[in-house]
């Protein structure tokens, strides 16, 4: 938190390692990662997070909508990546950070990338000599993230989280922004912390998700097979009555999620570290873990571990792992196909596990799925170069970040689709 996001000294014990028997109740804050947790398990699930993720399909459809793209020839995208970060950035800040953000800080998604883009070198300590650039950019999204903080203090309320509550306003969005902004607030956080806290959530509800949903479209794009089984899904989505995505539905469609299961095993590469809390650990037969030693859980080892998958559902080794296979988490019983990750928890981790698994993962859900289906609903789209399409894979340089940007620029066409 203070190498990347700047989080004042005396406000890092809230993130450090906590004995929860130690906080009186009523008299301590809470610890921050289990605030978190608890915060997210009520507004990004059920119908907060229903409501924020058909803000974000409403806020994206708007913006790709009123894109320039004709019906009797094709638009070219050089960089379909940077392409994707200028739409879904600006549409996730409106969903769930609220309009005015974006009205005060109209830079905002161009500074944040660039952010992004250094953070090895935050975590790497570099001096503001070495990098003046890179401190300068996030300088500038800590003072505007500020002064919008400041001006959704006094034109909003951020403890109507409740059910009487609006689920929206343009000046802090969503209740769980609220809900965030009043326990910051109510253990005494001062304006610099929370302003901390809001970038490394604008961090965390983009940096991942976005690649994310660039390797899913590009997947698709590469298999034309894929593509179509892939709408049909899609298809059967749809409200009858508003033509709008039925969210709740992609949890139903198999090939959806197989799909968005395996680009995460492929793309994320995420650590998780935890103490062994028994004595003598028995990792396998040639190594054992003593007693509070520290261990680190790499998803890129356990996604690639033949044995450990084989074990525990052998036809998901039908083809290689090291392979995209679209189907590897179907389970089939005669002739039907459901998506299943049941016994796969210590194999599939992209998004951690236990306790502090992380908390947006519903919402990414929805993020990725949804806005394949926009895209396919709205355009007629292709790669310009299948054959360079080939020779993109995920940029290695950035493990163990997160989710792999992709190595290569990869150029597509749209065209709206004739009636």
């Amino acid at each position: 938190m203070e190498k990347w996001f700047c989080t004042p000294k005396e406000y890092l014990h809230l993130y450090a390692a906590h004995d929860p028997s130690a906080s009186i109740p009523g008299e301590k804050p809470e610890h921050m990662h289990n605030f978190q947790a608890k915060i997210s398990l009520k507004y990004l699930s059920g119908k907060h997070l229903l409501a924020i993720s058909e803000r974000y399909l409403s806020v994206l459809k708007s913006r790709l909508v009123e894109l320039e793209v004709p019906t009797d020839s094709w638009i070219e995208i050089s960089d379909f990546y940077t392409w994707l970060q200028s739409q879904i950035t600006p549409s996730v800040i409106e969903a769930m950070m609220g309009s005015q953000l974006l009205e005060m800080y109209p830079s905002i998604v161009e500074d944040f990338w660039e952010f992004e883009h250094q953070v090895a070198n935050y975590s790497r300590g570099l001096p503001r000599w070495m990098i003046p650039s890179a401190y300068k950019t996030r300088d500038r999204l800590l003072a505007n993230i500020k002064s919008w903080n400041r001006l959704a203090n006094r034109e909003s309320d951020y403890r109507q989280h409740g059910e009487d509550g609006p689920e929206w306003d343009k000046f802090f969005g969503s209740k769980y922004i609220k809900a965030r902004e009043d326990y910051m607030r109510k253990y005494g956080m001062n304006d610099d912390s929370v302003v901390s806290e809001n970038l490394a959530l604008l961090f965390e509800s983009n940096a991942n998700a976005v690649p994310a949903v660039f390797w899913y479209i590009f997947e698709s794009f590469k298999d034309l097979e894929l593509q179509e089984n892939l709408k049909t899904e899609l298809q059967d989505c749809l409200k009858p009555e508003t033509g709008d995505l039925d969210i709740p539905k992609f949890s139903t469609k198999p090939l959806l999620q197989s799909t968005y299961a395996e680009v995460l095993r492929l793309r994320v590469t995420t650590t998780m570290i935890r103490t062994n809390e028994d004595a003598n650990f028995k990792l396998d037969s040639d190594y054992t873990i003593g007693k509070n030693i520290l261990m680190t859980i790499f998803s890129s080892v356990t996604a690639y571990n033949r044995q450990a998958w084989e074990a525990t559902r052998p036809e998901s080794v039908t083809k290689p792992l090291d392979e995209f296979w679209p189907e590897r988490f179907l389970v089939r019983k005669d002739k039907d196909a459901k998506f299943s990750l049941e016994g796969l928890a210590e194999c599939w981790m992209p998004y951690g596990g236990g306790h502090r698994m992380c908390p947006g993962r519903h919402f990414a859900k929805n993020e990725i799925i949804g806005t394949l289906g926009l895209l396919l609903e709205l355009f007629e789209c292709e790669l310009v170069d299948v054959q360079h399409a080939e020779q993109v894979r995920p940029d290695t340089r950035w493990v163990p970040y997160g989710t792999l940007p992709p190595t290569k620029k990869v150029a597509v066409r749209l065209r709206r689709p004739t009636e």
